[in-house]
This record gives C-alpha cells, structure tokens and sequence, in this order.
C-alpha cells in the first residue's frame, strides 16, 4: 500500500559554515566563506589615533592587516594576546571591504555545519551585530551580522 500524497514535498535541508570561536567567555560566530586565514598573532605595530578596537597592524604576506580587538568594539574587557589568542583575517572580496581586516579573537572553537532553520534565533535588542542564536547539542553561540558589523568599522575610517 502506497502512502497517501499530501502535497508536501522534503526538501534538501540547506547549512551554513561557519566558525566559532570565543570572546571572553562568549560563543560567537560568523560565515566562515568571509576568512581567508586563521592565524597567530604577530607583532602587532601600534597605530597613532586609531580607534580604541584597533590593536595595532601586523605585516601578512606583504599585506598590511588592521588588527581589530572584536571584545573590546563590543563592550568587553581588553584581553592581553596569549598562545590560544587567534586572528581571523577577513576576505575583503567576501565581505566587501576596502581595507585589510583581522579580528583578535580569544580562542577559535571550530568550524560549523548548521543547518539555516536552527541559525535564525531571536536577537537581544541591545546587540545590535547580532543576527541571531545557535544552539547545537547544547552549545549555543551568537551569530554575528557581518555586513552590519563592518558598516560601522568603516564609518570611524571615513
């Protein structure tokens, strides 16, 4: 006996990548289609009247790479740079900068399959980068909206 048609087709469930990694004691994460490396910090060169998040610049393949402090642009303590403190370097074709960016990030977690049904969860209206919530197995994450994030990073450069 075949099963009735109910007019409701399965479709293939769609997942983003994504990489996840810690700020203080936070998850937080992002497309990972946006990094083009993951690295350890250099020395960072200091930058005369930079903005507060800006730690410094490091030299990366010939490349001069704005190294952004992510806690500190949103509101938590400074951390010192230590073995587990990582890079993210930004693809600016990906992302659509016009700069060279790497985010200080304190510890990279992992690289994410998630499905996109269960990465829409309902952002806290005082995070404004915030596009929404992940939980996986009980590991729950934010997700951060790049594109609003690095609105605002170009607007204290111009």
């Amino acid at each position: 006996m075949s099963e009735p048609n109910t007019g409701i087709t399965a479709l293939p469930e769609k997942h983003l990548r994504m990489i996840s990694f810690f700020l203080d004691k936070e998850l937080f994460g992002f497309e990972i289609e946006y990094i083009s490396q993951v690295i350890e910090p250099t020395k960072l060169s200091f930058v005369p009247r930079a903005p507060f998040f800006i730690r410094g610049v490091l030299n990366y393949r010939g490349k001069v790479i704005a190294a952004m402090d992510l806690a500190q642009f949103f509101g938590m303590p400074a951390k010192p740079v230590d073995p587990e403190t990582r890079v993210l370097i930004l693809d600016p074709a990906q992302c659509g900068a016009e700069f060279h960016l790497g985010f200080l990030v304190d510890r990279v977690e992992r690289i994410e399959t998630v499905p996109i049904l269960r990465a829409v969860g309902k952002p806290e209206a005082d995070k404004p980068y915030i596009s929404g919530v992940v939980n996986l197995g009980g590991r729950i994450f934010n997700v951060i909206n790049l594109e609003k994030l690095l609105e605002e990073i170009e607007g204290y450069f111009s």
